[in-house]
C-alpha cells in the first residue's frame, strides 16, 4: 500500500490484532512499528540473523504484509544490517507520524 492520507499513515502505525503479531525467535513479540523499532535495537544478533538471511526477511515480510507499508518493507529487505534496519524503522515512524 502507497501511503496517500492520514488514514494510511495511522492504519500503517497502528496496534495489529492478536493474530498478526510478529513472534520473534528469541520469545519477543511484536504488535507495531514502534516495537519492531525497539526491538531491532534492543535483539541479539542470532535473534536478528534467525529472522534475516540470504533466503528470507521476516521484517520486511511482516511490514509489507500485516502492517501494509510497501516502502518501508523494500527498504528493510535491502538493508545490510541490524542497525540499519532499526534506522529505516525510525525514520519512517517519524514520516508516518508526520502524516498521521
Amino acid at each position: 500500500m502507497v501511503i496517500r492520507n492520514k488514514e494510511d499513515a495511522q492504519r500503517v502505525l497502528r496496534h495489529v490484532p492478536e493474530v498478526k503479531r510478529f513472534h520473534c525467535h528469541d520469545g519477543g513479540i511484536l504488535n507495531n512499528l514502534y516495537e519492531l523499532k525497539t526491538a531491532l535495537n534492543k535483539m541479539s544478533g542470532p535473534t536478528y540473523r534467525h529472522h534475516v538471511t540470504e533466503e528470507k526477511n521476516d521484517f520486511a515480510s511482516w511490514v509489507r504484509e500485516v502492517l501494509g507499508d510497501d516502502k518501508l518493507g523494500s527498504d528493510l529487505a535491502k538493508c545490510a544490517d541490524q542497525k540499519e534496519a532499526a534506522h529505516k524503522v525510525a525514520e519512517r515512524i517519524t514520516w508516518l507520524q508526520a502524516r498521521a
